[in-house]
């Protein structure tokens, strides 16, 4: 072969060459950036498409997550005042008795609380102010404005007593020195009929009974989870609300308000849920409420517009309720009776001898035409007698007309 020859195939296997290490370059670049793609991904376990709770807003109140007619607004007008009213509030709650872990004798049994910094309002037709709320295993919540009870009999095992502070229209305060839970037990306890300790506990807390108006308050307490949302893809629970049917889910302890409900029943489910989209902590946390909408009824005054100051005062107690006077004050007197008329006495006959009592304006009737008219009674009443004869009188015997005498 020729020079010139060897110098072309030369140059071609250097071509060739050349373009192999540009393509394992660029094969190595894109490997490169799909592995730093790969591990920016959250792992297959949270790869669930779980947006969560998005705050309200008046543009788009719509909720995304999930298949719902339910729709977010703002909270009523009356919610927002109290809200900003109470919001340097940090309640402290205590279970003073009984302990916990109490094995308690039979019979109905007193509750002993310890509240701070957080007001309990009665504030008569109203409502309640600031309150706590009771809650013996899945027994109604029992709301309180005072820190003694006397609480019904436990039956045998053991039982779940949570307390909490809530606000006037029943949000919890998701502080946790605002929440307390305590086991109690009679006769003996029965550990497996309740959660473990430590694990995940929910407890619905509102829409439940009957309400008048809407939106409606949608909120839970959950006891003892587990942090989250610090980083993407941390997701350890997740709430399946399911309310007619429809369902969506959230993932933070912030409750919701709620239009959409239909008049009439109401059902709702909630289930807590772990990062994969099972039930956790079965079956204590899957729970199911009903909310009666009646409308035309009587609706709490903070569900309608702005509270006047003097209602705002009264359902933080910082003025007694409208039904109650202030301390101290004495009652109006009853004002003085109006006179009753008095009837004139009647006759025999039924007719009225004087004038009904009235005004002093009226003119009394004189003691004389009195006495005429009774005498004239008296002489009609009296029967008629034959008139005697008159006697003959000669004329010139007679008087004259002027009772003068002739001369």
């Amino acid at each position: 072969m020729s020079d010139r020859g060897k110098r072309q195939g030369a140059s071609g296997q250097g071509a060739s060459g050349q373009g192999a290490y540009r393509c394992f370059y660029w094969v190595g670049v894109l490997t490169a950036i799909l592995l730093v793609v790969l591990s920016l991904a959250p792992p297959a376990a949270h790869a669930i498409s779980l947006p969560g709770r998005r705050p309200p807003s008046p543009t788009a109140p719509t909720l995304t997550t999930g298949r719902s007619s339910q729709q977010e607004v703002a909270p009523p007008l009356g919610v927002q005042q109290l809200q900003e009213a109470l919001e340097g509030r940090r309640p402290r709650l205590e279970i003073l008795a009984p302990a916990d872990g109490a094995l308690l004798e039979e019979g109905p049994w007193t509750l002993q609380l310890q509240v701070e910094d957080w007001p309990l309002v009665d504030a008569g037709p109203l409502g309640l102010g600031p309150h706590v709320v009771v809650q013996l295993d899945g027994d109604p919540p029992l709301p309180l404005t005072s820190t003694t009870a006397t609480m019904r009999p436990l039956e045998p095992g053991s039982h779940r007593l949570t307390v909490y502070a809530a606000r006037p229209w029943g949000e919890v305060v998701k502080s946790p020195s605002a929440q307390r839970q305590i086991r109690l037990h009679r006769v003996a306890t029965n550990p497996l009929s309740q959660p473990a300790p430590g694990s995940p506990q929910l407890i619905a807390v509102s829409p439940r009974g009957t309400a008048a108006s809407t939106p409606l308050l949608l909120d839970w307490l959950l006891l003892d989870a587990p942090l989250q949302n610090l980083r993407s893809g941390d997701a350890s629970w997740r709430l399946r609300v399911s309310i007619n049917g429809d369902s969506f889910l959230v993932d933070r302890q912030t409750p919701l308000w709620l239009e959409g409900w239909r008049t009439g029943s109401n059902a709702i489910q909630l289930d807590l849920l772990d990062g994969l989209g099972e039930p956790l902590n079965p079956p204590f946390n899957s729970l199911v409420e009903e909310v009666i909408l009646q409308p035309g009824g009587e609706s709490p005054p903070w569900q309608g517009g702005r509270l006047d100051p003097s209602t705002l005062a009264s359902l933080l107690g910082e003025a007694p309720s409208p039904s109650a006077p202030e301390p101290g004050a004495e009652p109006d007197p009853d004002p003085d009776p109006e006179p009753e008329p008095v009837a004139a006495p009647e006759a025999e006959d039924g007719v009225p001898t004087g004038a009904t009592a009235g005004t002093d304006s009226e003119a009394e009737i004189p003691a004389q035409a009195e006495m005429a008219d009774q005498q004239e009674r008296a002489v009609a009443a009296t029967p008629d007698l034959p008139t005697p004869p008159e006697p003959d009188i000669a004329p010139e015997a007679q008087e004259p007309l002027d009772g003068s005498l002739e001369p």
